[in-house]
C-alpha cells in the first residue's frame, strides 16, 4: 500500500486517503444528523457492553439496547463519540471512529439477520456486497451500492449516511476486508456531507479461508 498521500483514479473519479489528521467538529456533526434517522440497536449494544466491561460511563447510553429495535441515530452518534473519548482517549477522534467502525462486521454477524446476510458470503466481493445490502436494513435512511467490481478492487457508493462517513464508515469497509481475510486499503471521494464513493483495493492473491474481525 502507498503512503497517506496516496491517490487513485477510477472511472474519472479521484480517490484520496481519508482526512485522518483533519479537525472534526463534533457539534456540527451532531447537528447534521436528521431527527427521524434511526439505527438498529445491534450497533450500539457492543459499545455499551464494552464500556461496562471496562467500568466506563457513557452518559448518552441507555442501560440496554435490543438488537432488533431501532433507536434514534443521533443517540448512536453521541454514544460513538463518548466511546472514543472514554475508551480510546489516546487516539485522534477520526482514528478512534475508524477503529470502532472496523467492528461493524462482527456486530452484524452476531445477529440472526447478519448471519443470513454476511456469514454465508464467500470471497471479498460477496462480503462487500453483503455489507452494502446490510446498510439500508439497519440504518434508515441509507443507501449503499456496489458500483464497480474487478479483481482486487471494488467501488462502493454511500448515500444518506449522515455521520462520520469519512472515518467511521471507511473503517466499516476496512473491517469488511479483514472479515473476508485480506489486507487492503479504502480511499474516498466525497460527494457531499452524507454521500461518498469508497475505493476498496486489496491483493486478490492474499485471500484465505480464515476471517479476521
Amino acid at each position: 500500500m502507498q503512503s497517506a498521500q496516496a491517490r487513485a483514479q477510477s472511472s474519472g473519479t479521484w480517490f484520496v486517503e481519508p482526512p485522518w489528521t483533519a479537525p472534526l467538529e463534533i457539534r456540527t456533526a451532531l447537528q447534521t444528523v436528521p431527527a427521524a434517522a434511526t439505527i438498529s440497536g445491534m450497533f450500539i449494544a457492543p459499545l455499551v457492553l464494552e464500556a461496562k466491561r471496562l467500568g466506563v460511563q457513557l452518559p448518552s447510553a441507555r442501560e440496554r439496547y435490543v438488537p432488533y429495535r431501532f433507536y434514534p441515530l443521533i443517540e448512536h452518534v453521541q454514544v460513538l463519540v463518548e466511546t472514543c473519548e472514554r475508551i480510546h482517549p489516546m487516539l485522534p477522534i477520526r482514528q478512534a471512529l475508524r477503529k470502532l467502525g472496523r467492528g461493524a462486521p462482527r456486530a452484524l454477524v452476531s445477529s440472526t439477520l447478519g448471519k443470513v446476510v454476511l456469514a454465508g458470503a464467500e470471497g471479498v466481493h460477496d462480503v462487500v456486497n453483503a455489507m452494502a445490502k446490510a446498510y439500508p436494513l439497519n440504518a434508515r435512511p441509507s443507501r449503499v451500492d456496489v458500483l464497480e467490481r474487478s479483481p482486487g478492487r471494488a467501488i462502493v457508493r454511500l448515500e444518506e449516511v449522515h455521520y462520520f462517513i469519512d472515518s467511521h464508515h471507511v473503517g466499516a469497509f476496512e473491517g469488511a476486508l479483514r472479515y473476508a481475510g485480506v489486507d487492503g486499503r479504502v480511499l474516498i471521494a466525497a460527494r457531499g456531507p452524507a454521500s461518498a464513493d469508497l475505493l476498496l483495493e486489496w491483493d486478490a492473491r492474499e485471500q484465505t479461508p480464515s476471517r479476521r474481525v
